[in-house]
């Protein structure tokens, strides 16, 4: 389970949202895979199997999914990660993006 930074949480609460299903989005630029970021956030961060990476010069792609539900990040072109491995990321929550599942809107 990923910790909500305690501002996103008030909104989600004020508007009725605790213990209701919702969806998170965040940017592939969001998710880290330095351990830097992974060490000083431990609350945010996951293991994933990387299904896919895409070498794109600058940038390498990695797609993996989450109990079903796609998962892309973008790293530096550096990062050493392979296809079928398991990686810890961890997402930078005070970027993270919250959707009704009825409606399918932002949770502003």
């Amino acid at each position: 389970m990923l910790k909500i930074p305690e501002g996103k949480l008030k909104v989600l609460r004020n508007q009725g949202y605790e213990n209701k299903e919702i969806t998170l989005g965040i940017r592939p630029e969001d998710i880290h895979d330095e351990p830097l970021f992974i060490q000083s956030s431990p609350e945010t961060a996951l293991t994933v199997n990387i299904d896919v990476v895409e070498l794109m010069g600058a940038e390498t792609i990695l797609y993996s999914s989450i109990k079903s539900q796609s998962l892309i990040a973008r790293f530096d072109s550096r990062a050493d990660v392979k296809s079928g491995q398991s990686i810890a990321l961890a997402f930078n929550m005070n970027k993270a993006h919250f959707f009704d599942n009825e409606t399918s809107l932002r949770i502003c």
